[in-house]
């Protein structure tokens, strides 16, 4: 062989080992941001939308009491706080009087933060919901939308 296909062969496998390195830790950082958030929960902050007609909302903000509001198809919002459960990707929320509105299992949150899906349990029905923004939004009694920063 002579030495340029040497020197080509070697700096082929010299990428190679590197590409591979640079994969298994992109692969070891997402596999232990999993595995925090599944045993210390997934970050909730935001605004999410329904996944099948786009017209619901559901907002969180964690520091203010743990603030929830959804705003159903009609625009009728239904406010109150949500508390983590034993397990941290499962919520109970609370309506503003005390009642039980319904669950939240927080099924997804990119370690990004620009996708997520999280599951709202209410009655006998389950609607998926999608991360829209990490802000999270409120509607004010105006009618106009608060964005909490």
């Amino acid at each position: 062989m002579d030495r340029r296909v040497i020197s080509i062969t070697l700096a082929v496998v010299c990428l190679a080992v590197l590409l591979g390195a640079i994969g298994q830790f992109a692969i070891s950082r997402e596999t232990s941001y999993m595995q925090e958030c599944a045993s210390e929960g997934f970050a909730i902050d935001g605004y999410y939308r329904d996944d099948e007609t786009s017209r619901e909302t559901l907002a969180f903000l964690e520091e203010d009491n743990c603030r929830w509001q959804l705003v159903d198809q009609d625009g009728i919002c239904t406010d109150g706080q949500f508390k983590r459960t034993d397990d941290p990707n499962i919520l109970v929320l609370k309506k503003e009087n005390g009642e039980e509105f319904g669950t939240v299992h927080v099924a997804y949150i990119s370690r990004r933060r620009n996708q997520g899906q999280i599951y709202l349990i209410r009655n006998t029905k389950v609607t998926r919901f999608y991360l829209v923004s990490t802000d999270p939004a409120f509607t004010v009694e105006s009618g106009d939308v608060d964005a909490d920063a």
